[in-house]
């Protein structure tokens, strides 16, 4: 709570992998994992959480060697199930990023819907979930793949938790996901 002058709920949080994050749409729907573990709070409340006025959306990144980062958005919101397409505004506030990484989740990710290997609603002529092991609001795969596979940090794997231009694709230690309301 003392992030950035606190009041923010984190939705996602990855830390050591020990929550699998390769899961079905109900799943992601519902949520899943323990608040003292990782975890995904779940499309719905954070729909629920979002649609009730105007609200942040904040990312932060944690790299191998303990460089952190973050990012803040303004105007986030999914659109009602069942596509839960996420919706950004432009990036208010980053920190020791990359000047590139508003690509990362603004642009390339916002209008999209949420795709999971059994839920492939992706511009991609396959299935990006499938393919890079996560499920994420892909276009034609990803610039950031928060929900990836947890793999050994600093290593370079497609599959892995990523996020462009913040060391160089590497696999991130850790990534947490949280909004606030204005």
């Amino acid at each position: 709570m003392d992030t950035d002058q606190g009041g923010w709920t984190v939705f996602q949080y990855r830390f050591d992998g020990s929550v699998d994050f390769y899961r079905n749409f109900s799943e992601y729907e519902q949520g899943f994992g323990d608040l003292s573990t990782e975890y995904w709070l779940g499309l719905r409340d954070i729909y629920e959480m979002a649609s009730q006025g105007q609200t942040d959306l904040r990312i932060d990144l944690e790299a191998a060697n303990g460089s952190k980062g973050y990012e803040t958005f303004q105007n986030f919101h999914l659109s009602p199930r069942t596509a839960y397409t996420l919706r950004l505004g432009s990036t208010i506030a980053s920190s020791r990023i990359s000047k590139y990484l508003s690509e990362s989740v603004g642009p390339y990710h916002s209008g999209h819907p949420f795709s999971t290997y059994d839920h492939d609603v992706d511009g991609f002529g396959g299935n990006c979930a499938v393919k890079y092991h996560g499920a994420w609001w892909y276009d034609s795969c990803y610039y950031a793949n928060l929900n990836g596979p947890y793999i050994a940090p600093g290593t370079w794997n497609e599959k892995a938790i990523r996020y462009k231009s913040f060391f160089d694709y590497r696999s991130l230690k850790s990534v947490k996901m949280m909004m606030r309301r204005k």
